[in-house]
């Protein structure tokens, strides 16, 4: 992502650039404008407008995409999930254009957050079944989840074999002709704790 907002090869995209990337990723798809944006990243007006356009230059169908969800919301009153889950929004038929006018950024949140949380709870499901149908429970366990992340405690003699299980059930939860093509991959880090763990 940061690579394709500020056209750089993914080799030389450092830590500011990631988190510029995020800001106006998230900020642009929720409906944050171009003053809030210039707030956020603390730069200029000019410089925030030029982020702006040349993230819809470059995600050319994104504004498509924003504008059918805001409509598909208006016409019927609620959003979904990629798994069918829906969340009703009556608000859209406010008379108050700001509360229309928030209830269309949730309208565009619901689905992605939503989806993200569904992949997330089925995750910690299948692997759960796998741990506890492979008998593997009383040496691996789930400690935490932490947004789109899970943290498991495991003995380091089972890590070599659960790991890329845990990785391949998590990837696995949504199947690749439901998401649009778009692969979901899981990232792993390994540490004896999770403030000294590293990308594996």
């Amino acid at each position: 992502m940061a690579a394709a907002v500020f056209k750089v090869a993914p080799e030389n995209v450092d830590a500011e650039m990631r988190r510029r990337a995020k800001a106006i990723n998230f900020g642009i798809l929720y409906g944050m404008g171009v003053n809030s944006l210039r707030a956020s990243l603390g730069t200029t007006t000019a410089e925030a407008h030029k982020f702006y356009d040349d993230y819809f230059n470059t995600f050319s169908t994104l504004a498509e995409y924003l504008e059918k969800t805001k409509g598909f919301a208006r016409k019927n009153g609620y959003t979904e999930t990629l798994f069918g889950r829906r969340r009703q929004f009556p608000e859209m038929k406010s008379p108050l254009p700001y509360v229309r006018a928030q209830a269309e950024r949730m309208a565009i949140n619901a689905p992605i957050q939503g989806t993200q949380s569904d992949i997330i709870k089925l995750a910690m499901v299948r692997i759960d079944e796998f741990l506890r149908t492979d008998g593997h429970d009383d040496k691996a366990y789930l400690l935490l989840q932490v947004h789109d992340e899970l943290v498991y405690e495991m003995s380091e003699d089972r890590a070599q074999d659960l790991i890329p299980k845990i990785k391949e059930l998590m990837e696995q939860v949504l199947p690749l002709e439901d998401a649009h093509n778009v692969p979901v991959v899981a990232e792993v880090k390994q540490g004896p704790n999770w403030g000294t763990m590293e990308r594996i």
